[in-house]
């Protein structure tokens, strides 16, 4: 019988099952009795569970490699909250389906058309921070040219959105959509307005460069890693809606860079994350 050493295991590391309860403080904020409960599991199931990712990154029982799908992931929250340096390990992205989220060129009409596809479950995708970026381009001359759609589902939904239900181009959809309906989606859209608290990657941001919208994110967490600032897309400073509008005020009134970050943030994603190369690196990996 072969032993344990003798199965090579791949484990793929992804985002909450490798995090220490505070990463998500966002999330506990509203009330006494949400944070009363992520105490009580910081001593049950998250020591726990960090005790496994501890054990996991050091044995020598096993013979184990590990995929973070981020380099920031891998060394800033997975490493750091084990207290352990991840054995055998490799950066590989999730994919994105580049033949689905194909590059189309967009025109420079479109640079006034964002779009905002985000689950409303949690603070994390911070979307508290795009309708407050809303309402401060409500305040400038232009905005009236501006047209804004926002579409997602959960709890959060209805509270975070009602300042924008009085807006003439602002159109709220309360659904979740399949991969065809946001490709379909991609392709009347110049802007992503994806903002974010926490991101191990921001798949859907990704999905968004792959067919030529410029995101607009956070210059936090894994972001970087994704969208080059003024290259492949903008990065506003964390927690700042202000900064938010001015980077689609800046796009607003640059064509040229518009249509420069567009083509970049699909030829950037299509490098790092298709399906040609995460496929080729995950079987690479699998093979060797």
């Amino acid at each position: 019988m072969d032993s344990a050493q003798d199965v090579p295991i791949i484990i793929w590391v992804h985002g909450f099952e490798a995090e220490a309860w505070h990463r998500r403080w966002f999330n506990f904020m509203s009330s006494k009795d949400d944070l009363k409960r992520i105490l009580q599991m910081k001593d049950s199931f998250y020591e726990n569970q960090l005790k496994l990712m501890n054990w996991l990154y050091q044995t020598k029982e096993l013979n184990l490699q590990f995929v973070h799908v981020s380099k920031w992931f891998k060394e800033h929250i997975a490493e750091c909250d084990a207290r352990a340096v991840s054995q055998n390990a490799s950066i590989i992205p999730n994919i994105v389906d580049s033949d689905l989220f194909n590059y189309q060129e967009k025109s420079e009409k479109q640079r006034f058309k964002v779009l905002s596809i985000r689950p409303y479950a949690s603070h994390k995708y911070a979307n508290d921070q795009s309708v407050d970026a809303v309402l401060e381009l409500s305040k400038r001359p232009y905005f009236d040219r501006l047209e804004f759609a926002f579409y997602g589902e959960g709890k959060l939904f209805e509270k975070t959105l009602l300042p924008l239900r009085n807006f003439e181009n602002v159109t709220l959809h309360k659904s979740f959509l399949n991969q065809n309906e946001i490709s379909e989606l991609h392709k009347e859209y110049g802007i992503f307005l994806c903002p974010t608290r926490l991101d191990s990657q921001g798949v859907s941001m990704c999905e968004a460069m792959s067919s030529g919208l410029v995101p607009i994110s956070s210059d936090i967490t894994a972001i970087p890693e994704f969208v080059t600032h003024n290259y492949s897309g903008l990065l506003a400073k964390p927690e700042d809606p202000v900064d938010l509008a001015d980077m689609i005020e800046r796009l607003f009134f640059n064509s040229s860079l518009f249509n420069k970050l567009s083509k970049n943030a699909s030829d950037s994603i299509e490098k790092k994350c298709s399906q040609e190369v995460v496929i080729n690196k995950e079987l690479e990996l699998i093979l060797s």
